[in-house]
């Protein structure tokens, strides 16, 4: 077991020397062994983060979207051998050869929509021509043939979002609510639109020349499509006791979010 007092010790070290701003929750065995929360939720009003502050927790959102799709899958309304056409003809464009279990393990080859040069100016073009993200994700290029290597792409979760709003009629904030949020009770999290209002949000900052600065939202934030997520450090841990003893899919299922 790990001394408390040593943990405690290192945690306030970090801060100490790294301006760590955040919240920390470290569980072993199923007790918390330390929790705490440091810096600011806002710098710029002097707002302390707590245990409940909802951050943006950015790819962290793919384990949920993965989640989601296993239970699609679990329930027969999903096939990982299919191809992405088949559950939305928008996707016909894509490689032949690209299944859904292809974009759940990074192998499609489809291009990372984040290595797009000036993507932030591409979006904000995008949205003033009116057009969408999902026909700008269709027809991104091809970098390898699918299933020869492994490469992360982002665009393959943002993909299978979109299937499984098609496949269950819902808005991607509604269908993950509804397959795994609001089962494992995690009423903190949720979709992170910055444009909205969201009470107990912390500001993201950046540390620029030893100075803290006001973050900028995500590079796609423009469109409201399947997105990242906020959560809290005490939402998390009902997730990761939830990923080590899989109510949500059965074992088997479960496995799978890890096949490569």
């Amino acid at each position: 077991m790990i001394n408390k007092a040593e943990l405690a010790r290192l945690v306030e070290q970090i801060e100490s020397e790294h301006q760590f701003s955040g919240a920390v929750l470290i569980v072993q065995d199923g007790e918390v062994l330390f929790e705490r929360a440091y810096g600011f939720a806002s710098t710029q009003l002097g707002v302390a983060n707590t245990l409940d502050t909802k951050f943006h927790i950015a790819s962290l959102s793919k384990m949920f979207i993965a989640m989601a799709a296993m239970i699609l899958t679990e329930r027969g309304q999903l096939q990982l051998d299919q191809q992405p056409a088949a559950y939305l003809s928008e996707l016909s464009t894509l490689d032949e050869g690209i299944t859904l279990h292809h974009l759940l393990s990074h192998t499609s080859g489809i291009h990372d929509i984040y290595e797009i040069p000036d993507l932030r100016f591409e979006m904000q073009r995008l949205k003033h021509e009116q057009g969408s993200l999902l026909t700008y994700l269709a027809q991104l290029p091809q970098d390898f043939a699918p299933g020869a290597k492994w490469n992360y792409s982002s665009s393959g979760y943002l993909l299978l979002g979109y299937i499984m709003e098609r496949v269950t009629g819902l808005a991607y904030r509604d269908l993950m609510r509804r397959y795994v949020l609001d089962p494992l009770g995690m009423a903190d999290t949720g979709l992170d639109t910055p444009h909205v209002v969201n009470p107990g949000r912390a500001y993201g900052h950046e540390m620029k020349d030893g100075t803290l600065f006001n973050a900028e939202n995500d590079r796609l934030s423009e469109f409201e499509g399947p997105g990242e997520l906020y959560s809290t450090v005490r939402d998390l841990k009902k997730w990761c006791d939830a990923l080590l003893t899989a109510p949500l899919v059965s074992p088997q299922t479960l496995a799978l979010i890890f096949k490569t």
